[in-house]
């Protein structure tokens, strides 16, 4: 009786172990998934700008005078755990182009509010700006699925299509999986002026650029600037931990309105940016991506493999003593 009793007993826990590996996959492992407050993401990007108008006259160049820069572009994304709470992780994002004599050409820094699940930007808790749809990375996790990627420029969202799978090598971690996503804008006006631009000329000054004294407008006159902007984007993702590790295609465009008040929109292209990824730091960020690796596996696959393991082994075991103790119980 005894051993029946216990092969009952040990056969409701391994049933229970056995219910609770599901369930921990499921259920529980994604609420230890989350943003950590110690992420540091550096990126570095080498590329070209190439200027159609003066930036400070706003004054065309001829045709086949354009001016072309090469620039490194370096980010860094840290988290900042003074600002971040339970459910918000706030990034602190720093960005610097620097032009061909090492001078910083333009900068800025930002603060992100990224949901710690989904990394959704989130509107509020420390962040500067509200936002929606995806920008410093993807979700842990990610799929082969369009996501929606916030522009800074425009202040809207847009599609960033799955294309294919392919791998990539870092310096320790080599044929790591990762997913590729291509994002192209339609022309949008942009919320603040690109490349250092003016936002406002004055009616001399228009006059001047458009080389038309008879425009009907006083010198003193401060006119807003319209800038709108085309981007497309080649998006390169690790999906475990959903950071970008590559950005292989980076291109943008400039145009300025020329049109005057109350005429139709006169686009002119002033700017193209060119860029991407430097293969240095592609393997630098595969790696520090990688790292995580371990402890993602152990609290996604092993910890709910093991309490399948071990629930199975128990219930096996429950049986046999239930099926010994029936047999000594009818032997003569």
């Amino acid at each position: 009786m005894k051993r029946s009793r216990v092969g009952i007993i040990v056969i409701v826990i391994g049933v229970i172990l056995a219910i609770a590996a599901p369930v921990w996959k499921w259920a529980i492992a994604p609420i230890f998934i989350r943003i950590p407050d110690d992420l540091i993401m550096e990126s570095v990007y080498k590329g070209t700008l190439k200027l159609y108008a003066d930036a400070e006259s706003m004054e065309f160049y001829p045709e086949g005078q354009e001016v072309t820069l090469p620039i490194t572009i370096t980010r860094t994304d840290v988290s900042v755990p003074d600002k971040s709470d339970s459910e918000a992780a706030v990034i602190w994002e720093q960005v610097e182009f620097i032009g061909p004599d090492n001078e910083v050409l333009i900068s800025w820094d930002k603060y992100f509010a990224l949901d710690r699940m989904t990394a959704l930007n989130l509107p509020g808790h420390n962040s500067d700006r509200d936002r929606e749809g995806y920008y410093v990375m993807l979700p842990m996790g990610a799929k082969q699925v369009t996501y929606e990627m916030w522009d800074e420029d425009t202040e809207l969202t847009g599609d960033a299509v799955f294309i294919k799978e392919e791998t990539r090598d870092g310096n320790d971690f080599k044929d790591v999986t990762v997913y590729v996503y291509e994002a192209e804008g339609d022309l949008e006006p942009m919320v603040e002026p690109p490349l250092g631009l003016p936002g406002q000329l004055s009616g001399r000054e228009i006059k001047e650029i458009l080389n038309d004294p008879t425009i009907n407008l006083a010198d003193d006159t401060m006119l807003p600037i319209e800038y709108l902007k085309q981007a497309r984007v080649t998006i390169v993702v690790e999906p475990r931990t959903g950071a970008i590790v590559d950005l292989p295609t980076y291109h943008e465009e400039y145009y300025v309105n020329a049109g005057l008040p109350g005429q139709p929109a006169n686009n002119i292209l002033i700017g193209v940016l060119d860029y991407k990824q430097t293969p240095e730091n592609v393997a630098f960020v595969i790696d520090d991506s990688a790292k995580y690796f371990a402890l993602l596996d152990l609290v996604t696959m092993w910890l709910p493999l093991m309490l399948l393991v071990v629930g199975l082994m128990m219930i096996i075991l429950g049986v046999l003593l239930m099926v010994r103790k029936q047999r000594s119980s009818t032997s003569p």
